[in-house]
């Protein structure tokens, strides 16, 4: 793992960073370099995450990083650290943009996080000199970098007005798709989602909404990580366990599967709930991922 900064060149930049406006003549970078030649994709959003996009962030990096699709973010509090964070916690690769020098990492709560990020084969990222501090214009330049160097993005909570805009302008600019969560409508940072979703952002509530712009990310197979089989598990869960030990599944494939009536279904699945046994997120059940199980 290389903890020097290392200078990349324009003409070392991938086509997808070197012909967007502006473009930068420079990038400095720690860690892994050839993630910048990846195809990624970016989760952006605000710093104020309510706990519905904080558990949505979650589910989606997750699900992301269980397919070795390396995630883009800004390193910024609230959304950019729960992305980078989850994405780090199921061994997956990602890819932090700075609008700071490395001698002013920033925010500084993140420094373990920027640290983490280059010790778990991540890069870091910035277009800016090693002194440059944290001002509020570098921001926006440091957004475009973001939406350049990734596939596509999906925007988890934005303000009516909010840099988050910024990247979505940029995004659309360079020709990438932009996928938004519904936003809650008693939220002021579910506002901006659904104004974007109005304006042609691809309403998204589960990772195929995703994976299905994307043959060679939908091609990838998911990961299982820490998984272990529970030897105690009760006899009436056994065919359900073993369907969902194979793949997650919504309602309506279980109900395909199995030879009983919804109402009885329902029990089972509430119940394995209840044991902490499965997990249901945005209508999709799965095994629940602890060392016991």
């Amino acid at each position: 793992m290389n903890n020097e900064i290392i200078e990349i060149e324009r003409a070392d930049f991938p086509d997808k960073l070197k012909n967007i406006k502006n473009a930068p003549k420079k990038l400095y970078a720690k860690g892994n370099i050839n993630l910048l030649y990846e195809k990624n994709f970016a989760i952006v959003g605000t710093r104020r995450i309510t706990e519905y996009g904080e558990n949505n962030c979650k589910f989606f990096a997750k699900e992301l990083a269980l397919r070795d699709i390396p995630i883009v973010s800004g390193m910024a509090l609230g959304t950019d650290s729960i992305a980078h964070k989850t994405c780090l916690e199921n061994e997956g690769k990602t890819i932090a943009v700075m609008g700071s020098g490395f001698c002013n990492i920033f925010p500084k709560a993140n420094l373990s996080l920027y640290q983490n990020i280059i010790d778990n084969d991540g890069l870091v990222i910035t277009e800016f000199e090693n002194q440059e501090k944290p001002v509020k214009e570098n921001f926006p330049k440091r957004n475009r970098i973001v939406t350049a160097i990734s596939e596509g993005i999906l925007v988890i909570e934005a303000g009516y007005r909010s840099g988050t805009s910024i990247t979505v302008k940029n995004a659309k600019m360079q020709g990438k798709k932009v996928f938004a969560l519904p936003g809650k409508l008693d939220s002021c940072v579910g506002i901006g989602v659904n104004k974007m979703i109005k304006n042609g952002a691809i309403l998204t509530t589960n990772i195929e909404d995703i994976l299905e712009y994307y043959p060679d990310f939908n091609q990838r197979k998911r990961r299982n990580i820490n998984r272990k089989i529970n030897l105690n598990i009760k006899p009436e869960y056994i065919q359900i366990y073993n369907s969902l030990l194979d793949k997650e599944k919504n309602l309506d494939e279980l109900v395909m599967q199995f030879n009983m009536n919804l109402r009885e279904l329902l029990k089972l699945l509430t119940n394995m709930e209840i044991d902490g046994i499965i997990e249901k997120d945005l209508g999709i059940y799965r095994i629940v991922e602890k060392d016991n199980i």
